[in-house]
């Protein structure tokens, strides 16, 4: 296995680890070098800009979303891992897609994005969220199209860790933060290993 996945792993480990002794904020350290070591990765498989640049999104939405910040800054990480969802979703439109997979993913997102619908019809923030899971589906049916099983995957945890932070934003059920960051590592390791493989 490449090295610097390992080095990924075990930071994720790690993270992992210091969450569940409650060492917040060495906890929220180690996760904030999590992206770079997989934009280092990124870079020792073929400069790929719009990658390097999603993944610096990425940690900035890690770094927002903290939870020693988290209450002030849950708009800044929102819109940092939109642009980051934005940039891979641009990547994915520079390569050639497979007609039948995207058309696949789309109808999959409708199931998504119907839920998603239904829970905001009555909420005040109704629109960022609608857009930010648009946005979200939008990379997803795009990973599909892209032919990459790692990516699709990796959309897919997107999805169930964006879920459950949204979930909990909403005040409708509180996931445990190790599940969380656990799905969110996972997502963010199989796009980039799709990704860089295309």
């Amino acid at each position: 296995m490449d090295t610097i996945l390992i080095l990924y792993i075990t930071l994720a480990l790690l993270h992992l680890s210091l969450r569940a002794e409650d060492l917040k904020r060495l906890g929220s350290l180690v996760k904030v070098l999590l992206m770079p070591m997989l934009m280092v990765y990124v870079l020792r498989n073929g400069a790929q800009p719009l990658l390097l640049i999603s993944l610096s999104f990425a940690t900035l939405g890690d770094y927002f979303l903290t939870d020693g910040i988290r209450r002030s800054s849950f708009t800044l990480g929102m819109i940092s891992f939109a642009l980051a969802h934005l940039l891979y979703s641009l990547h994915l439109l520079l390569r050639p897609l497979q007609m039948p997979r995207l058309l696949i993913g789309s109808l999959l997102m409708l199931i998504p994005m119907t839920y998603l619908l239904l829970l905001l019809k009555t909420s005040p923030v109704k629109l960022r969220y609608a857009l930010y899971g648009l946005n979200l589906f939008i990379m997803t049916a795009l990973c599909f199209g892209s032919g990459s099983t790692l990516a699709s995957l990796g959309a897919l945890a997107f999805i169930i860790s964006d879920g459950m932070i949204g979930m909990e934003a909403l005040h409708r059920r509180r996931f445990s933060v190790i599940t969380e960051m656990a799905v969110y590592i996972l997502a963010q390791l199989l796009l980039v290993l799709g990704f860089v493989n295309l």
